[in-house]
């Protein structure tokens, strides 16, 4: 029941207060308002992340909760600086120093992102004309060649599929 409250409390230091602050700064417009909660939103990214990854392990620590409550509560009080002090020691150090691989992969991974999108789009495209064509002739084994490519990857697809239903109904 405690770990209960406790998890509450922490979900408001950490972000119902913060987002209410956020909005308040993004609402007057004053980049010096803005600024401290730009940056407590980069570090707490960045913990959210690392707790994502390895928070299995974290759970087996004692008192871990206490800790994290703590721990948030100095990131976010005015007074302590704490998100400015992680960000300025540890975090922009590290992405500047860094920056050219995250440029680098950033956007080989949007390139990447587009080219399978588009190739999943027209993959798609391909197999509704294949459909639609079935479906009006009602033959599924007439060669239709609307794009080549695209067909023969859907009909291929389409192959495997027939396969595993075959071997289900075994």
């Amino acid at each position: 029941m405690f770990g209960l409250l406790l998890k509450f409390l922490s979900s408001c230091v950490s972000f119902q207060y913060p987002v209410y602050a956020s909005y308040k700064a993004l609402k007057s417009r004053d980049q010096d308002a803005l600024v401290p909660w730009l940056v407590y939103w980069v570090v707490v990214s960045t913990i959210t992340a690392v707790e994502t990854w390895f928070g299995f392990l974290f759970v087996w620590l004692p008192l871990y909760q206490f800790a994290r409550f703590g721990f948030m509560l100095w990131l976010v009080m005015p007074h302590s600086q704490g998100a400015n002090y992680v960000y300025y020691t540890y975090i922009e150090p590290a992405m500047s120093s860094h920056e050219q691989e995250i440029e680098t992969l950033v956007g080989t991974a949007q390139d990447k992102l587009k080219t399978g999108g588009l190739d999943l789009l027209n993959t798609s495209i391909e197999y509704v004309k294949y459909v639609i064509v079935t479906m009006i002739i009602g033959d599924k084994n007439l060669d239709v060649k609307v794009n080549d490519e695209g067909l023969q990857g859907v009909q291929s697809q389409q192959s495997e599929v027939s396969k595993l239903s075959l071997i289900s109904e075994v």
